[in-house]
């Protein structure tokens, strides 16, 4: 079960469950602090009473907005404190203490016992004798009373309790996504809008909008019209989210909409039903939405002394508002260059009057300012990426295709003895890959550096399988474990392209194992004569001499079933695109349309035999 989508889709959360009865939501519990006790650790220090007080109100209560089954501690609802203890098993009613009476929320009591606590002890006394940490009456009636109008919320309308994973995919979706999101805001809709069953005959979708940010937000969403805010809001204990408003949009953005929502807050929008079940808001109005490319048809150039100020150096667009090139540049050496369409304008013509690009660093451009410069430390390959959802103002970043220059790579573990006789292999793209023979085990290992202090990475839940892909990965974290079934040649793929978002992907290196895997449709008869050939690890490829025309095909073994490789979400191939492929009992033929007659290489090439990716190129044109 997923939120807003199945694995297929762009907007899948990835699925952990198959009935919403199977999830359990919580933020606190009996083990561990208190929820007010343990934001004390978490909370900025120099956030006011009032700011803790609505941080705390949003914690507890997200578990009453999400799908599922609501845990809650006893108390959490109005501030319950344990003095700060970890562990009150033994720690008597002295520290268990929960007043109903909503007069003390049991804060500063003392020490904590110190079998779990002793090492925070220092910690724990300064914050006892913060008073911006010291809870009053009327902060807990107003903490109870904000969860109480939460589960009102939730109580009156079925919407908040889908009862099947396809309900949820169906109707529930997230609207603040990629890397262009607003740090601290989560926005959710469900759907209950035509051409879904109505179960709730007041409403035609919902909104939650979660502002855990220290400034008002507002977000827009394509499609979003007639939303108010919900009634038990309007009235709210909490004045401050009174000025959580929903705004149509007008000229070019009319039948959008936009939600602003004050500093520390969650606040829940509705569309009131008008008699008969009208349109709601889709779980895909944001994910499904079509790409927009900023600058349209208008290439955009990297153009400098690089390349002689010239239109040689294209970039790609490659979604989300972003374009991007690597470049080889030279140690020691400074370009000056700018981001230009061909006729350096009016479309794109941007660079900065503080001119110096730093590596890694963020650096908002301007239309029409002067040049951009750069002095790379190192000789190699560098990535100039621009992001352009806001074409106006684009943000420009450069950095290393290789995160870590200098550094050697390795696969350190159990594999190993945890030594370094196992390194990485750079392959560009920020990705970094090793091919180690395994026999059947399970091995503990992380991906490091030497000195385990520039690469360090493995995942407080960091179980993988061959065949796992973009297993995300942890600075500092615990370890990693794979479990291998059949002694072969495993192949590990680190990819640090992105900083913080580190993943680890691994497979066999011969993916298809001894089964020979043939391609086979109408351009050879369907027959067997073309196999493909491991061309490097975890990589397939064949290469076939086609004249223009239109070819359908699979990939498969030779009886059909061990291997039955073709369509899985979309059947048309494109030249110099990839596109990922399923195998199963029968799988739809792929389509390619060649338009020149030449010499094609067809590549398979993933980490699980079940659903590799095919990259079709032009090898030659006569």
């Amino acid at each position: 079960m997923t939120s807003g989508g199945s694995t297929s889709t762009t907007q899948s959360l990835g699925g952990y469950a198959e009935d919403p009865a199977d999830i359990i939501n919580y933020v606190s519990k009996h083990d561990d602090e208190t929820l007010w006790d343990k934001l004390q650790y978490n909370l900025l220090t120099d956030m006011t009473l009032a700011q803790r007080v609505r941080a705390q109100n949003i914690a507890a209560s997200l578990p009453l907005m999400a799908q599922g089954i609501p845990f809650l501690q006893m108390g959490g609802d109005f501030l319950r404190s344990k003095s700060m203890d970890r562990n009150t098993y033994d720690a008597g009613d002295w520290f268990n203490k929960v007043d109903f009476t909503l007069m003390d929320n049991n804060w500063n009591k003392g020490l904590p016992l110190a079998q779990d606590n002793q090492g925070n002890w220092s910690t724990i006394a300064a914050y006892m004798t913060d008073p911006d940490r010291a809870a009053t009456p009327d902060d807990m009636q107003l903490a109870s009373a904000v969860f109480d109008e939460f589960l009102s919320i939730r109580a009156t309308s079925p919407l908040f309790r889908l009862t099947t994973a396809q309900d949820i995919m169906d109707r529930v979706g997230f609207h603040n996504l990629g890397e262009n999101q607003t740090k601290g805001l989560i926005v959710m809709s469900i759907d209950d809008g035509t051409g879904l069953t109505d179960l709730d005959s007041q409403v035609d979708a919902l909104v939650v909008v979660v502002n855990a940010t220290e400034q008002e937000q507002s977000h827009r969403i394509l499609t979003a019209t007639g939303f108010e805010l919900h009634a038990t809001q309007a009235a709210s204990a909490d004045v401050v989210v009174h000025g959580a408003t929903f705004s149509e949009g007008e000229g070019d953005d009319a039948g959008n909409g936009s939600f602003t929502v004050p500093a520390l807050s969650m606040a829940v929008f509705v569309k009131p039903q008008m008699g008969e079940q009208g349109a709601g808001l889709s779980a895909f109005a944001t994910a499904g939405a079509p790409d927009v490319v900023p600058y349209g048809d208008n290439v955009i150039y990297v153009k400098g002394s690089m390349n002689g100020w010239s239109n040689n150096d294209p970039m790609s667009y490659i979604g989300g508002g972003v374009y991007e090139l690597t470049l080889s540049l030279n140690g020691g050496e400074t370009y000056e260059f700018k981001i230009a369409d061909a006729n350096w304008g009016p479309v794109a013509n941007f660079g900065s009057d503080s001119g110096t690009v730093t590596l890694g660093d963020d650096k908002v451009l301007s239309y029409n300012a002067g040049n951009l410069s750069i002095t790379p430390a190192e000789s190699g390959d560098y990535v100039f990426r621009v992001n352009a959802f806001d074409p106006a103002a684009p943000v420009l970043n450069v950095k290393n295709d290789n995160p870590y220059p200098g550094t050697t790579v390795y696969l350190r573990g159990d594999m190993n003895g945890w030594g370094t006789t196992d390194a990485f292999t750079f392959i560009g793209g920020g990705q970094y890959e090793v091919v180690v023979t395994l026999a059947a085990g399970t091995y503990q290992f992380k991906v490091a550096n030497d000195g385990w202090n520039t690469v360090n990475f493995g995942s407080n839940d960091g179980a993988l399988e061959p065949g796992t892909v973009d297993k995300a990965l942890e600075y500092n974290a615990g370890n990693l474990s794979i479990t291998i079934t059949e002694e072969a040649d495993y192949r590990f793929v680190f990819n640090a392209h992105n900083a913080g978002q580190e993943t680890l992907s691994v497979g066999k290196s011969a993916l298809f194992g001894d089964t020979v895997v043939y391609i086979r449709g109408s351009l050879n008869g369907w027959g067997t004569d073309d196999p493909l050939l491991l061309t490097s690890p975890g990589t397939y490829s064949v290469t076939k001499s086609l004249t223009a025309g239109s070819y359908e095909f699979k990939f498969a073994s030779e009886d059909w079933s061990t291997r039955n490789i073709g369509a899985a979400e979309t059947a048309n191939v494109e030249v110099g695109s990839a596109l990922p492929l399923a195998h199963g009992a029968n799988p739809g033929n792929l389509v390619i349309d060649i338009a020149v007659d030449g010499d094609y290489q067809f590549s398979l090439s993933g980490f699980n035999p079940d659903t590799p990716t095919l990259l079709v190129t032009e090898v030659s044109v006569p």
